[in-house]
């Protein structure tokens, strides 16, 4: 039987502690931005290549965006205080085996128990919540709670680089996983579950907003929503804009160093600044999408990170690589921000844990993807990346033409297939 939520479907007393929530649980998912400090300990512990440890990154990832999936349809059975409580018990027991094992295998292993456990925090757990508790500020609740995930980035580095260095890298491990769990068991005591059909009070849909072509957007399953070209398009739309971001994030600091020719300490505070651009990105996007409309924004964000990549390719300075990096994070944090509000957009509130956990392993796919282009490329470049840019720059190209066929898609309003019945 189906979860039946005890609130009402009016008023406002579950936003605050869902928000409230919510945004805790982001940064805790913020040690995910924060992975690269485990990899060079983690490989001079154990004699292990680079290219070796760095697969855990990968393991975390995907087992975070499957994790979105599965804990999107158990909100159809299980309260999200549940899964948060299921998840944070994960996350914890994942980070203290990983710093008590010595094989390789085991290490991936339980990478993935801790990515999976962080996905079903968040986004899996809170995020498709959050967004039904504000269906009139979606874009700016969506905005913040991914915020926050990587606002704990900056928090959780500097920390494990900190535990490292006192003990080792294993006890470090050791104490971020209590921490962790102690943390989301407490927190998961306080969230609320948004009721079915939730308006906030004295707030009611913006029908009058539609064109004279479009039609309701009727809730979708799963099933229904892979079928329509629709989810074609946008899951393509999600890759193209996340993948120059991941480009960057994954190679941030080596990017930095190439072009610059500074040292990994100085690269260091351009790593600081894509942080704060995708931060930054995820809150400001998100409250400009809720005014102008997502598909406005969305023509935005592919042109400045087209913009910036091209310049990137051709600048030397300081300033440009700074700024032009931030630039492209900050593009990143707004196809971030956006996911979950544009599925519901376009797919309905209802099944939005299942169906956003599926848009949101777009994310998975750019991680691996677009680290890799960037990698290979300027390997057969001499270690130059401005190809990989150029590259990256004509995905975002393509990602416009995907911003005008989901327009067009929108515009059309075919009646959707019909939710099937859930098993």
């Amino acid at each position: 039987m189906a979860l039946q939520a005890p609130q009402t479907a009016r008023g406002g007393g579950g936003r605050g502690a869902a928000r409230g929530a919510g945004g805790l649980g982001a940064r805790t998912a913020g040690l995910g931005y924060s992975w690269s400090v485990l990899l060079k300990p983690m490989a001079g512990d154990h004699g292990w290549s680079a290219a070796d440890v760095s697969l855990t990154f990968s393991a975390f990832m995907t087992l975070g965006a499957l994790a979105a999936i599965v804990s999107g349809k158990l909100q159809q059975y299980v309260q999200p205080r549940t899964l948060v409580l299921i998840g944070g018990a994960l996350f914890g027991a994942g980070l203290v085996l990983l710093g008590s094992v010595h094989s390789l295998g085991a290490v991936y292993a339980f990478a993935a128990v801790a990515g999976f456990g962080m996905g079903t925090v968040y986004p899996g757990a809170t995020m498709s919540n959050l967004i039904r508790f504000f269906p009139d500020r979606s874009g700016f609740a969506s905005g913040l709670l991914s915020a926050g995930a990587g606002l704990g980035a900056v928090v959780w580095a500097p920390l494990a680089v900190a535990l490292i260095g006192h003990f080792d890298l294993a006890w470090a491990l050791r104490i971020l996983g209590i921490v962790f769990f102690v943390a989301l068991a407490s927190l998961s005591r306080i969230i609320r579950t948004a009721p079915a059909g939730y308006t906030p009070a004295g707030w009611a849909p913006p029908h009058e907003r539609m064109s004279a072509t479009d039609r309701p957007v009727r809730d979708v399953d799963w099933k229904g929503m892979m079928r329509t070209p629709q989810f074609v398009v946008l899951f393509l739309l999600f890759v193209a804009g996340t993948l120059s971001g991941m480009m960057v994030i994954g190679h941030g600091s080596p990017i930095a160093q190439q072009i610059l020719g500074i040292t990994p300490e100085a690269a260091g505070a351009i790593v600081s600044l894509i942080a704060v651009g995708m931060v930054a990105g995820k809150v400001v996007w998100g409250v400009v999408s809720d005014k102008v409309g997502r598909s406005a924004v969305f023509a935005a964000l592919f042109l400045i990170a087209a913009v910036a990549l091209v310049t990137l390719a051709h600048t030397t300075g300081y300033a440009g690589v700074a700024g032009c990096m931030a630039g492209v994070a900050f593009c990143y944090g707004g196809f971030l921000a956006l996911m979950g509000p544009m599925t519901a957009d376009d797919f309905g509130p209802t099944y939005l844990g299942v169906n956003f956990g599926i848009m949101f392993f777009t994310v998975a796919i750019s991680s691996f993807v677009g680290p890799r282009i960037a990698a290979v490329v300027a390997d057969a470049d001499g270690g130059s990346f401005s190809k990989a840019f150029l590259i990256a720059a004509a995905i975002s190209v393509l990602g416009l033409v995907l911003v005008g066929a989901h327009a067009l898609l929108r515009r059309r309003r075919l009646p959707a297939p019909a939710a099937e019945p859930e098993g």
